[in-house]
């Protein structure tokens, strides 16, 4: 929380360094309550007020509107901005329709979005400020606001909350057909100008859009949803509208290389996260799967706990998986990391554009037969992996021990590949494998309960058997076509399974 007070009043004090400031003002504005009298009096000074259970920054006069002297109504919004002083767009008319090309292309953009995220995708449309007085400096309206104004010089974009949504009731989206009870009004701040970010102008404000609009969506939802999650989804969101873009790649050598770190820690790390619901999309349901999360995230009231797992759990049981099983199949698909049809359910489709070939080792093991190697481990996070990459030619048994919980919070995937370019994977704590004729062996350790913050774990290695054992069968086996024969590209071949 100090850190999100800090940050915001850095932004709006002409010193933010942040991408998405939206995390933050979320955390001020939810908690801002119960922050102590020196905080609260900084907090003030750059403009929010405690008078109401959401802090805010005026609802009745928003700061973000000051020096915005001209608003455009299209759709589902009320654009705020200005050509002239510091807040000028770029006054261009090239149509000559008496609206900046600016607007104009701003206009094109979020009717998009919410053709994609309301019309085809099938969200709820975020609650409408139309019971605020109507002179709320132009709000008071069914019209989203969304401020266009010189945003440091870092940052993209942000939604604010300012108040539970009250059009039908106390916390309640009169745009769904269910009772909420977090759901908030809020409005969007853009920026005036996006060159000098990566990639295009255009491209900037598209991922801009798609992302913070979602999160104005997820605040209709549940407000108080964890921040990882609404992070997470955003960011996946933007591959759902806008797929050739891939603004989110810049996101994914920093989570990589910290694979112990958890799926949900509090940090930008959860920007990197978008590929657990991008495992989702691929392949538990897609869409339907990522909308049900938020239709789920209302059955438990998040102002009293984090109950973002247990969501996605209820997301998924229609899919016959569970967040556990989404998070362990992940961790196989993020080794792999192939965009080959053999990877089957642990292939990504851009893998082979992504800039990562897998996440990183954590330690690197020579096994030869008649010797007994040991791997220990007191750093591995909740909702985290760890790969092992082990060197043999010879058979091995790996055996994971849990040194701080029980055995069933920890579990271990070999992750065999060959060099046909197909894989086989054993699941279990205690794992034969025969390396014969494979190209690389990872063993990879998941931590898939929330019992403790970090996990002592160590895995035995010793002599194992030439072939698999009976009580051990392969939980994935893929099988390359037949190369180089084009003219038998099928492949027939028996398996027998122990029972």
């Amino acid at each position: 929380m100090d850190q999100s007070v800090e940050i915001v009043i850095q932004s709006f004090s002409g010193n933010g360094q942040v991408r998405c400031l939206t995390p933050h003002l979320f955390n001020v504005a939810l908690y801002g309550n119960q922050l102590d009298d020196n905080q609260k009096s900084r907090l003030r000074n750059v403009g929010f007020r405690f008078d109401r259970p959401i802090v805010h920054r005026s609802m009745e006069d928003r700061a973000e509107g000051v020096g915005l002297d001209q608003t455009l109504d299209n759709g589902y919004f009320r654009f705020h901005y200005t050509i002239t002083g510091t807040h000028a767009i770029a006054n261009a008319d090239t149509n000559g329709n008496t609206i900046p090309d600016y607007i104009d292309n701003l206009v094109t953009v979020f009717q998009f979005v919410t053709d994609m995220q309301l019309d085809s995708l099938g969200y709820a449309e975020p609650p409408s400020d139309s019971w605020y007085s109507a002179n709320s400096d132009n709000g008071g309206s069914n019209h989203y606001d969304i401020y266009i104004r010189n945003l440091e010089s870092n940052m993209y974009g942000y939604v604010m909350p300012e108040a539970f949504a009250n059009a039908t009731g106390f916390g309640n989206n009169e745009n769904t057909p269910v009772t909420e009870l977090n759901a908030l009004n809020s409005f969007m701040a853009m920026r005036n100008d996006y060159t000098g970010f990566p990639g295009t102008e255009e491209e900037s404000i598209k991922v801009t859009a798609t992302h913070e609009y979602h999160h104005a969506i997820q605040s209709g939802y549940d407000g108080y949803e964890a921040q990882w999650l609404m992070e997470a989804t955003a960011v996946e969101m933007e591959e759902q509208v806008y797929d050739e873009i891939n603004d989110c790649y810049q996101y994914l050598p920093g989570w990589f290389a910290e694979p112990h770190k958890a799926l949900d820690d509090q940090s930008d790390h959860w920007y990197g996260s978008f590929i657990f619901p991008q495992y989702i999309f691929e392949h538990l349901g897609g869409s339907l799967t990522l909308k049900r999360i938020w239709e789920k995230s209302i059955l438990n009231d998040s102002y009293y706990g984090d109950f973002s797992h247990r969501a996605i759990s209820l997301a998924l049981s229609s899919e016959g998986s569970s967040f556990s099983d989404a998070l362990n199949k992940m961790v196989i698909a993020n080794r792999i990391m192939s965009s080959s049809p053999n990877a089957g359910l642990f292939s990504y489709e851009e893998a082979n554009t992504y800039p990562v070939s897998g996440p990183a080792t954590f330690q690197t093991v020579t096994y030869n037969a008649g010797t007994n190697q040991s791997v220990t481990s007191t750093n591995l996070n909740r909702f985290a992996s760890q790969y092992t990459q082990v060197n043999t030619s010879d058979p091995v048994l790996a055996n994971l021990t849990n040194n701080s919980g029980p055995a069933t919070d920890l579990n271990m995937h070999a992750i065999i590949a060959y060099a046909d370019n197909s894989w086989t994977v054993y699941s279990g704590n205690s794992i034969n494998v025969d390396p014969t004729g494979s190209s690389s062996l990872y063993l990879a350790v998941v931590s898939q309960d929330t019992s403790a913050n970090n996990w002592d774990y160590q895995i035995d290695i010793t002599d194992g058997e030439l072939v698999v054992d009976n009580n051990v069968v392969p939980a994935f086996i893929s099988v390359s076509q037949n190369y180089p024969n084009p003219f038998n590209p099928s492949t027939s071949f028996d398996i027998q399974i122990p029972f």
